[in-house]
């Protein structure tokens, strides 16, 4: 039989996600056709050994031409036909457009024009002159289905609402449009206004719409929730009777659990679980959306950060720590004088609720067995919880069941090496407190022979460091978290290969050059542009003192003036510029003709860069103050210009202070990373309750 090509190239134009299905789809059946292999996918009829062949050439190509997400799914299937119909049920829903407000044209309303402008224009009094003559035409729908009350949901008019509620009673604010969604739904899934949802429930017979559900079986709380609107979620929440909610079924309800995770309206989440007395098996899926949240509420203190850093950090790591503190007072100052908004609500507001939440899973899955929680999916939420640095998530399900701290992936690797990969310092400290062996988890391999260094020497995400001026820095983090790992791991790791015969350290290099290339290219970048800089500033006052004020004698070619104080200010400030501009621009020529080495982003770039810039800022300062001097001496007669001569010696702290504002990400960077707030729990155990468990 003639022999297939089965390049993803060749089939399709892009690999099957949950977007392009559609595309995919009509290149993959044409190729099928052309290899004369669809009749055997579309029928899944094998009946001779040539049909069997022609059956797993055709799986080949559906799965070779899948992105990994959607491979996982059909790896599985023995046949191209099961394969071909699950891509269907899955892909197909993926590319239904969400349900919408449509808005209402006026000019497109075929009856009632008036009584829709008076409603869009907020104008109660037109509103209800226009419904006593035509009172009928408050039940009137659009082709939408939608009413008046529909529209002036939409429009977010209180008043007209209240009005035409109390007008229409019970049998307006039951229509539903062609979705299925009363006023009562939209005003849930599209608007925050509580008191447009509360003037429709508490009407006679209102909270029957709390129940009401839509063509996509969701009731208005659900949809409130899914939207993230935390005002209107909990109002309906509470209104909603229990026989409401729990006469939703299983899927709905762990559905509400999921999105009010999801939106952070945890008191919301933890009443529900509380209406529970045994936790449903159904709801362990939960898990999920917990293990997801970052760690947010074991953040290092500030303090203990600069403690650290004072103790164990080098110079530059000092400096930049003290710059970071000068930012967190002018941001407490900020927040003293009211210059920062009150109103953020932030994921710490809902500390006590989102760990009372964590407890009663806690407490809840340690009555599962190890079956039943691998077959609803609670291992792969631990490695959910190393992947977004969830100790807290990890700590509490490792007391509810012991092996769940054990999960691993397909391919051999559990939270630590997720850790590692994701570059969680927080979860992989958790090695030093849970054996006294450490080997036995820091010599662990995968499927493909990688031991935890060779994971931490592939490039990590890259999702903080959404800049180009920042791949020096990220080099920079990236070297200290491959040293770090290095330290912990067992001595045999370093040296060990994996399945491709690569060592560590050779990995690290293949997938780091790209970002070192990035990181050199910034430097020399900016070391050019500066260099320029310093030359000007050299030429600028290697020139002035030759032309000093006040002018030189004609006889002995001293300055005139070289007993006034302003004058040797002058000539302190004229000689520091310059020498500081010379070291500037030594040093910047330096970085650009420097031979870079992965080890050189750790500390000696950083404090190259660092020293320029601080030689070049004290440069552009000592310029400024000789100005200022020089101006003095010329306007020494004019008195009134003292305030003048005054604001220029305050503005030159200005050049001091703006070539430090774009290091601070790299400063937010060292502070997480030198932070010992973690560690210092984790090590000691009882704030977080670990204790020391020997394997």
């Amino acid at each position: 039989m003639e022999s297939i090509c089965v390049a993803s190239r060749g089939i399709v134009r892009e690999e099957l996600t949950r977007y392009n299905y559609q595309e995919w789809k009509i290149l993959m059946k044409n190729y099928l056709r052309g290899e004369n292999l669809w009749d055997v996918v579309e029928s899944g009829s094998v009946s001779t050994s040539i049909d069997e062949q022609r059956d797993a050439k055709a799986l080949h190509i559906i799965q070779l031409s899948c992105a990994p997400n959607i491979f996982d799914q059909i790896k599985h299937f023995q046949t191209a036909h099961i394969a071909w119909k699950h891509l269907a049920e899955v892909c197909r829903p993926k590319f239904k457009i969400q349900p919408h407000i449509r808005p209402v044209v006026v000019s497109d309303v075929s009856e009632h024009k008036a009584l829709y402008k008076f409603v869009e224009n907020g104008d109660w009094e037109g509103t209800s002159s226009y419904l006593r003559d035509q009172p009928n035409a408050i039940f009137w729908t659009l082709p939408s289905g939608r009413t008046v009350l529909h529209v002036a949901t939409i429009e977010g008019h209180k008043n007209i609402v209240e009005g035409l509620v109390y007008l229409g009673k019970k049998q307006l604010v039951k229509m539903q449009d062609e979705d299925g969604n009363t006023a009562l739904a939209l005003a849930a899934g599209y608007t925050e206004n509580v008191n447009i949802a509360r003037s429709m429930v508490n009407v006679e017979g209102g909270e029957e719409l709390l129940g009401i559900e839509n063509k996509e079986g969701e009731i208005p709380l659900l949809m409130a929730a899914n939207s993230g609107r935390k005002r209107m979620t909990r109002y309906l929440y509470f209104r909603s009777s229990s026989h409401v909610i729990h006469h939703q079924s299983s899927h709905n309800r762990v559905l509400l659990l999921k999105r009010c995770i999801q939106a952070h309206i945890f008191d919301v989440a933890s009443k529900l679980l509380e209406s529970y007395g045994e936790l449903p098996i159904e709801f362990l899926s939960v898990l999920h959306e917990l293990a997801r949240m970052p760690s947010a509420y074991l953040q290092a203190d500030l303090w203990q950060t600069v403690i650290y850093i004072f103790k164990k950090g080098n110079l530059i790591d000092v400096i930049l720590i003290m710059m970071l503190m000068t930012e967190k007072l002018m941001g407490f100052a900020r927040n003293l004088f009211g210059l920062k908004s009150k109103n953020r609500e932030s994921i710490f507001e809902h500390e006590n609720e989102f760990l009372q939440i964590l407890r009663y899973y806690k407490n809840n899955v340690s009555k599962f067995n190890s079956s039943q929680l691998r077959d609803a999916l609670v291992y792969d939420a631990m490695l959910e919880a190393a992947k977004y640095g969830n100790v807290e998530f990890i700590n509490d399900m490792r007391e509810a069941n012991h092996d769940l701290l054990w999960a691993m992936d397909d391919h051999g690797r559990d939270i630590f090496s997720y850790a590692v990969i994701h570059r969680k310092h927080n979860v992989f400290l958790l090695m030093h407190i849970l054996c006294g062996n450490k080997d036995i988890i820091n010599y662990r391999t995968d499927m493909f022979g990688n031991n935890l260094l060779h994971l931490a020497a592939h490039l990590g995400p890259l999702s903080d460091m959404n800049r180009g001026d920042v791949a020096a820095w990220q080099m920079k983090i990236e070297i200290e978290w491959f040293k770090e790992v290095e330290e912990v791991v067992h001595v045999k790791c370093r040296e060990a290969k994996n399945e491709e015969g690569k060592k560590p350290e050779e990995i690290f290099m293949e997938t780091h050059k790209e970002l070192m290339k990035d990181g050199e290219k910034w430097i020399k970048e900016t070391a050019g542009t500066f260099a320029i800089v310093g030359v000007l500033v050299i030429t600028v006052m290697f020139t002035a003192i030759f032309t000093v004020p006040g002018g030189l004698r004609q006889d002995t070619g001293m300055p005139i003036l070289i007993k006034e104080k302003r004058f040797i200010v002058f000539i302190v400030a004229d000689v520091i510029s310059l020498l500081t501009s010379i070291s500037t621009v030594r040093i910047y020529i330096k970085l650009i003709g420097y031979r870079y080495a992965p080890v050189d982003f750790l500390e000696r770039l950083p404090a190259m860069i660092l020293s320029a810039v601080n030689f070049l800022s004290l440069s552009l300062v000592s310029m400024m103050i000789a100005f200022c001097a020089a101006l003095g001496i010329v306007l020494q007669n004019l008195w009134s210009y003292k305030d003048f001569v005054v604001g220029i010696v305050v503005l030159t702290v200005i050049p001091y202070i703006l070539p430090f504002w774009d290091f601070r990400t790299y400063i937010r960077l060292i502070a997480h990373q030198k932070s010992n707030f973690m560690e210092r729990r984790l090590l000691d155990g009882s704030s977080l309750g670990f204790h020391k468990v020997h394997m």
